[in-house]
């Protein structure tokens, strides 16, 4: 028994196969999982929630003011009375904001959103409790390539927009396929030239996902 005890365990080789094996097997799931697309994905899905609860804020402010932030005075430092609510957003004027042109006669703003100095009316959603601080910080210091878009034409009821280049895959396939299918009823700049049917103003060097 005892001499038995002394030859029982594994081999040197043995140790070394189940070690390869164990690495080949977790490179495979990891290439099936692709960690990097995951985060991406995950960070898109934030952006988006981002989007959503931008626009849904800025809808309740203007549903009790009856005037959109970058119309009053009080917030938009650029313009010393109220504006009327169909005036465009102050874009190309405002540090960090470009300038888009829309396919008719009617120009129409894309503006970054970025610090609240630079873009000063997002102090008003946070002022009329429409969002919280932690958001609109967030908002402010976005990482590379995770800054929102905001868009909205000078037209009556015209509709708004936040938008958001994608990082993942899937998400990049989606932005594609709305410029390709959807293109006219995407804000100007969405698309960048080239993309299928849309010969428009380029804002973004690629396309944007926009939620409207």
């Amino acid at each position: 028994m005892k001499r038995f005890l002394m030859n029982a365990g594994f081999t040197m080789i043995e140790l070394l196969v189940v070690i390869a094996v164990i690495g080949v097997l977790a490179v495979a799931v990891l290439s099936s999982i692709n960690p990097i697309e995951q985060i991406n994905k995950g960070r898109d899905t934030g952006h988006r929630s981002d989007a959503a609860q931008l626009i849904n804020a800025i809808d309740r402010y203007y549903a009790i003011h009856e005037i959109y932030p970058w119309n009053d005075a009080q917030y938009n430092t650029l313009i010393t009375t109220n504006q009327l609510a169909t005036t465009v957003l102050p874009g190309g004027t405002e540090p960090n904001c470009a300038t888009s042109t829309n396919t008719g006669t009617v120009p129409g703003t894309f503006c970054k959103i970025t610090s609240a100095a630079a873009v000063p009316w997002l102090t008003a959603l946070t002022d009329t409790a429409e969002v919280k601080e932690g958001f609109t910080q967030r908002l402010s210091n976005p990482r590379p390539g995770g800054e929102l878009w905001l868009y909205k034409d000078v037209t009556s009821n015209a509709t708004m927009y936040a938008c958001f280049a994608p990082a993942s895959k899937a998400f990049q396939k989606e932005a594609t396929d709305a410029c390709k299918d959807h293109y006219s009823s995407l804000p100007p700049g969405a698309c960048p030239a080239g993309a299928s049917g849309y010969s428009g103003a380029v804002t973004y060097t690629t396309e944007l996902i926009c939620l409207p």
